[in-house]
This record gives C-alpha cells, sequence and structure tokens, in this order.
C-alpha cells in the first residue's frame, strides 16, 4: 500500500515540476519576445520555487522507491545468468 502511494506521488511529482519548467521556460520566451526583461525574472521567481520543490521531491522519492523495490522471485530452474542483475562469473584462461 505505501509502495503504491509513493508511486503515485512520484508520478504527480515529475509531472508537477515537468509542467513548471514548461511554464518557467514559456514565461521567460514571452518576456524576451515583449522584449521585458522583468517580466522574464519575475517568471523565474514565481514558478521556479515550487519547480524545485517538486523536483526534490521526486528525486526523493525516486530514491526510496529504488531502494524499497520488491526482490525478484527466483525459481529452482532459474540459473544466475538468467537473472537481471546477475554477475558474471570470471572466466578461467
Amino acid at each position: 500500500m505505501a509502495h503504491r502511494l509513493m508511486q503515485q506521488l512520484f508520478r504527480l511529482s515529475v509531472l508537477a515540476f515537468l509542467v513548471g519548467g514548461v511554464v518557467v521556460v514559456a514565461g521567460q520566451l514571452l518576456g524576451i519576445a515583449l522584449g521585458d526583461a522583468q517580466w522574464a525574472a519575475d517568471v523565474e521567481a514565481d514558478a521556479g520555487p515550487p519547480m524545485c520543490i517538486a523536483a526534490s521531491i521526486s528525486g526523493i522519492l525516486s530514491f526510496v522507491l529504488s531502494y524499497g523495490r520488491p526482490a525478484p522471485e527466483q525459481d529452482a530452474n532459474t540459473t544466475d545468468e538468467s537473472r537481471p542483475y546477475a554477475t558474471p562469473a570470471p572466466r578461467g584462461n
């Protein structure tokens, strides 16, 4: 349950910071097109901090989710070479 909730929060935070980035860039482009430097600075000052907070939340959640991943089940017929995270055995010379 908690893992699923964190996944949903991660998705929302990624969406929030990507949309925030688009808003900042589009607002700055609009400020440049209008020739209004103050507009471009204000867009970044207003939309930048929430975007950075959302990016920080998604980074923290991605770190937590990478350690909270359930272990893959291994049946008796699976060899180490067929597992995705297995390190290959050293070869003799």
